[in-house]
């Protein structure tokens, strides 16, 4: 063995891993950029919540603007009714107790709908048609037998008061309409035609009898929107109306005469929400971010060179850790073993026997040799304490070693 196994005190000099760049520049600033363009739209949506809906149509249920009919739709569902969507037509009455239908604008009522709407009363259905006259309801006001019209020289009332004691569950006292629409029977004096709340102009909510069901007709969005629902009594009316729905019943928002029928929901919501213009944008940098990271900006670079240790410094790396920890007794051990080895090897004797009969098998073949192999096993499991002496038995093994060859 080379007495250079602690003689040397040179520590090994290691290369320096090459440093990764896990993200690039350019992703890293995407990255900013998302997390802004999310941010603001969030910030904006707490900021200004009943302006996020300013792109959807008036009356809808999805709608969080003031015109939109979103807080009709919670709370309807905290009152712990069965509240849904209705996005077909014919909707096959899905086992409704209450259509409600809110000025819709995108989808006109064709005769198939209106017949669908007034087979669904004539069975014990209840419609709640909020209208203003400006809508697609024109068919299904005519079939009802409903004239909503604006009388001439009319004036902006901003309170309509119960007409007689039709409205006590809760008690109704003035509804805030904000509309000079009206509403009448095409026949006079129609005996299926209660009025229940009236101004200056004239009946401005009444009820409908035709068949088993009923239709409540307000003439005017903005008692069921977003913006007017808490005011005055506005709300109570609500309930009045809704008063007959038992317990949990099935009520239904019109929105496919809003344009969000089925297949064609999704893509609307997406064009017409800024949380879908959120979504959208936030793809496009995704698809962007993809793009500049397979995209090379400039010629590889080549790996760092690194030069493989040679030998001698695994040797002296090994060494000194020994000669750091003090591990003298490891050291004497592993000399010895290879002392027994080498003997081993040349007269073929097992190194893994103990040291005596280790011994006597060699005087058997080489008398000559058993006291210098003696000695130096004997030095060699006596503990030493300093890195001479250690150097010293190292050589003297080392020296054996060769006179065996």
């Amino acid at each position: 063995m080379s007495t250079q196994l602690v003689a040397t005190p040179a520590s090994l000099s290691v290369p320096k891993a090459p440093r990764h760049r896990w993200v690039s520049r350019p992703a890293w600033l995407l990255i900013i950029m998302a997390v802004l363009l999310i941010g603001g739209a969030i910030l904006v949506q707490a900021l200004t919540p009943a302006e996020n809906g300013a792109a959807l149509p008036r009356g809808t249920s999805l709608s969080a603007a003031p015109d939109g009919t979103l807080a009709l739709f919670r709370w309807l569902v905290a009152e712990h009714y069965d509240v849904t969507r209705v996005r077909e037509f014919p909707f096959d009455k899905q086992g409704l107790d209450v259509l409600i239908v809110i000025a819709p604008e995108a989808e006109d009522f064709t005769d198939a709908d209106v017949t669908d709407v007034t087979q669904f009363v004539e069975l014990g259905g209840t419609v709640l048609l909020v209208t203003d006259g400006n809508d697609t309801t024109r068919l299904l006001r005519r079939d009802l037998g409903l004239n909503v019209t604006t009388p001439k020289n009319s004036t902006l009332s901003l309170r309509s008061n119960p007409t007689g004691a039709t409205l006590t569950r809760p008690p109704v006292h003035s509804v805030a309409l904000k509309s000079t629409v009206v509403v009448e029977p095409m026949l006079q004096n129609d005996p299926h035609f209660l009025p229940r709340i009236t101004n200056a102009n004239g009946a401005t909510v009444a009820t409908l009898t035709r068949g088993q069901g009923r239709v409540h007709i307000i003439t005017g969005v903005y008692p069921v929107t977003n913006a007017g629902l808490s005011e005055v009594d506005n709300l109570a009316l609500i309930q009045n109306l809704l008063a007959g729905v038992p317990p949990g019943g099935r009520i239904g928002f019109d929105e496919y005469h809003h344009g969000f029928g089925k297949g064609s929901s999704i893509a609307d919501l997406a064009l017409r929400s800024p949380w879908g213009w959120t979504l959208i944008y936030l793809g496009a940098l995704l698809l962007t971010a993809f793009v500049l990271n397979g995209r090379r900006f400039g010629k590889p670079l080549p790996l760092p060179l690194t030069r493989s240790p040679a030998p001698a410094e695994y040797v002296r790396a090994l060494g000194n850790r020994w000669r750091e920890r003090s591990q003298y007794a490891f050291a004497q051990a592993h000399l010895a073993d290879d002392l027994k080895r080498a003997v081993g090897a040349v007269f073929a004797l097992d190194p893994t026997t103990e040291d005596h009969d280790f011994l006597r098998s060699l005087y058997a073949i080489r008398p000559d040799l058993t006291a210098e192999c003696q000695s130096l096993l004997a030095a060699l499991r006596d503990p030493v304490r300093k890195d001479a002496a250690l150097v010293t038995l190292a050589r003297r093994v080392e020296a054996f070693r060769e006179h065996l060859c």
